[in-house]
């Protein structure tokens, strides 16, 4: 019973550390927990805390709860764990199996690698020709980008808060476009933008959004803050950048 705990713990922490919704890890427990044997199943997700008590057929109660300190986007794992977890609600996987993909899910962590920058870069790219610039602005807007996810992701190693890792990006991409202004024909305004899009957190504000539309109220509403926060910062990143005579 112990390994079955430890089994829907792990499939819930995953998910919210990847960013899923509340109700999509409140329901994966339950499938997950109804499908191992137990009789009775209750979740309560948070983006900060994991909360399961588990029935089992001869009475005894497992609860345990699990503080979720850091989280990423990730809706590729999301999807994994979520087909995983079907799987073994129908019982085409055995626990073991179920347990091995969820341990290498665990192991692969967030997403830092090189592909995964250049194709943010391009990103920004394309938002800065959305906005009207042409394909020089949006090249450099592009390369600033992905220097600038080169630079969140190295700062994410240490314990470096969100909000001050957004600010941080957003001054670095502002100089950057700056310096470059008094060499090329560039605009400004429009390089810029495009090069901090690739920070601001839009599957955040959209999971946020979903969470208030199901009655998470408690998630919805801190994850809305949490994504209004880093908007800020990524603004007064800027604004510093102009404040200082970037303009």
């Amino acid at each position: 019973m112990e390994q079955l705990v430890g089994l829907v713990l792990l499939a819930g922490e995953l998910l919210l550390t990847c960013g899923a919704e509340m109700y999509r890890v409140e329901e994966t427990i339950e499938r997950m927990g109804r499908a191992a044997g137990f009789v009775q199943v209750e979740g309560f997700a948070t983006p900060t805390g994991l909360f399961i008590s588990l029935h089992a057929p001869n009475g005894r109660v497992y609860t345990r709860v699990r503080r979720i300190r850091q989280y990423h986007n990730n809706l590729s794992t999301i999807a994994e764990v979520n087909s995983l977890s079907r799987a073994f609600s129908e019982g085409s996987m055995t626990v073991d199996e179920m347990k091995l993909e969820l341990e290498r899910l665990r192991e692969d962590g967030a997403p830092e690698s090189l592909t995964r920058q250049l194709v943010g870069g391009g990103g920004a790219m394309a938002f800065t020709m959305i906005f009207g610039g042409n394909w020089f602005e949006g090249l450099i807007a592009g390369i600033t980008g992905a220097m600038v996810l080169i630079l969140v992701s190295w700062l994410g190693r240490y314990p470096v808060p969100r909000v001050l890792q957004a600010a941080i990006g957003a001054i670095f991409a502002a100089t950057l476009v700056m310096h470059i202004a008094d060499v090329l024909p560039i605009h400004r305004d429009l390089t810029t933008l495009g090069a901090v899009m690739v920070m601001t957190p839009g599957v955040a504000m959209t999971t946020a959004i979903r969470d208030l539309f199901s009655g998470e109220l408690l998630s919805g509403l801190s994850r809305s803050a949490d994504a209004l926060a880093v908007f800020v910062a990524i603004a007064t990143g800027v604004a510093v950048v102009i404040s200082l005579g970037g303009r």
